[in-house]
């Protein structure tokens, strides 16, 4: 099954700032529903292991992450293959980031993702939903948390649906 989703959060932070914290993968894990942990493996790689569920589905996905066509700090892209007991997800991602106005910056994203196996048999329009769902939360969270921490001055603490405090996604 494939899932295609495009989006455009501006957020209030210097173009420098958003970069930094979307090359840092453990500040995009803060935001990520379902991510367990993370391990970098090198400077365009890591490992991530991240759970997910739909509806009485739920999964804990093994992925492969690596960045690639890194052109600072204007865009990347993001491969991520992952495997669970009888399922597999590939995720292909770009982001884009002009700026709009002075101190306001629109991430530009795609994401272009396939699913197969289990959690693909429960229906495109609940996996479509639930995925669509936590890809929304994803954005409407680092947004908030870019921001906040352009505005302290130093990194955000991880307490949006990602954090410590609660679930993150291959929302991609």
């Amino acid at each position: 099954m494939r899932l295609q989703f495009t989006g455009a959060p501006e957020i209030s932070a210097t173009r420098e700032h958003v970069w930094t914290r979307l090359m840092d993968p453990q500040f995009v894990a803060g935001s990520a529903p379902g991510v367990e942990s993370v391990e970098t493996i090198d400077a365009t790689q890591y490992r991530v292991i991240s759970a997910f569920g739909v509806g009485s589905v739920k999964l804990r996905f093994t992925l492969h992450v690596e960045l690639f066509e890194v052109i600072q700090p204007e865009r990347a892209k993001l491969r991520a293959r992952g495997k669970a007991p009888g399922s597999n997800v590939d995720v292909v991602a770009a982001v884009h980031l002009e700026e709009s106005t002075v101190g306001l910056v629109r991430l530009n994203w795609t994401a272009d993702t396939d699913v197969s196996g289990t959690v693909a048999s429960v229906g495109a329009r609940l996996l479509e939903g639930t995925a669509r769902r936590l890809t929304e939360q994803f954005w409407q969270d680092f947004a908030r948390r870019v921001t906040a921490a352009e505005e302290a001055g130093g990194p955000a603490a991880p307490n949006g649906p990602g954090g410590p405090s609660g679930p993150p996604a291959p929302a991609h």
